[in-house]
This record gives structure tokens, C-alpha cells and sequence, in this order.
């Protein structure tokens, strides 16, 4: 399966340097994308990434087999992902007033 740029995990982080955001695609990391505002900088990299992904075909390369399965199988399902030991999990931990707790030593 060819990998789309739904695909690929992201890296926010703020550059003091330049006082801006940086986002960078973790499995390429030479595709980067600076703006003033997080969200400008993911959006940038998407496009940067997109047009990269279509430079690999072009070429007629593999792009990068994208690292993270979860970002992989969240970006083709909406991210969101369900099941039955899922739901069960969830449901038992309700009825237990929510998460579990680690147990805590006596001292």
C-alpha cells in the first residue's frame, strides 16, 4: 500500500532561535516547515510532504515506510479506533469509578 501524508507522524516544537514553531516529519527528517503559529507550520509540512510524496513517484522511488503503525492505521480510520476489548476495558473501568490506579506501597 502506498503511503499518503495522513500516513507520516509530525514533530511540533519552538525554535527560540528564530522565536518561531517548527514542524518536522519524523520518519523524513529533512522535511521541515517553519510559521509563526503551530498550526501554520503542521499545515505547511502537509503540503511540503504532499508534494514530496508525489517528487517519489514521479521518480518512480518508495517514499520512506511511514514508523508509527498507529499514525499509520489512525490516519486511514479517521482517528479513531474501537473494539471490543476496548469498549469491555472501558466499561468495567466506569463501573470502577473510572481508571485504575497503580497500587501504592505502605512505608
Amino acid at each position: 500500500m502506498k503511503p499518503s501524508a495522513r500516513d507520516y507522524e509530525f514533530r511540533v516544537f519552538w525554535d527560540p532561535v528564530d522565536e518561531e514553531f517548527g514542524a518536522q516529519v519524523i520518519d523524513i527528517p529533512t522535511l521541515t516547515a517553519f510559521a509563526p503559529a503551530a498550526e501554520d507550520a503542521v499545515r505547511d509540512l502537509r503540503q511540503v510532504l504532499k508534494t514530496a510524496l508525489e517528487m517519489y513517484a514521479a521518480d518512480g522511488e518508495a517514499p520512506p515506510v511511514p514508523g508509527s503503525r498507529t499514525a499509520a492505521t489512525l490516519g486511514h480510520i479517521g482517528g479513531k479506533v474501537s473494539s471490543a476489548r476496548k469498549r469491555l476495558a472501558a466499561r468495567r473501568n466506569g463501573l470502577k469509578g473510572g481508571r485504575p490506579r497503580k497500587a501504592v506501597e505502605a512505608r
